[in-house]
């Protein structure tokens, strides 16, 4: 016969990495949107065709950067909070089976 194998669940260590992605999203959107912020409020007493560019440039890559970046990592973080709800249910759906604790 094979021999059996414990596993333990580490929902603290799921939940802890799951804010620190969240932590990180918002440090991320909070640093371009302040850098885009700070450059304009710099640049808007210039009046030229090279700053208006700028400000293009500046929507661009909030656009193209920032939004994809942030709805990817929005995606990885909802698909672990759904592992994580789940894995707690079947934890504690497995605990009270068994009538012991939670792991």
């Amino acid at each position: 016969m094979g021999s059996t194998q414990e596993i333990k669940l580490h929902l603290e260590e799921l939940q802890t990495t799951l804010n620190q992605l969240q932590t990180g999203m918002n440090e991320f959107t909070s640093y371009t949107t302040t850098f885009r912020s700070n450059t304009r409020d710099r640049l808007k007493n210039f009046h030229s065709d090279f700053i208006a560019k700028v400000d293009v440039l500046l929507d661009n890559m909030n656009n193209d950067v920032n939004q994809d970046l942030i709805k990817q990592l929005q995606e990885i973080y909802q698909a672990g909070k759904t592992l994580l709800e789940s894995m707690k249910q079947v934890d504690e759906e497995l605990g009270e089976a068994i009538g012991g604790d939670r792991s």
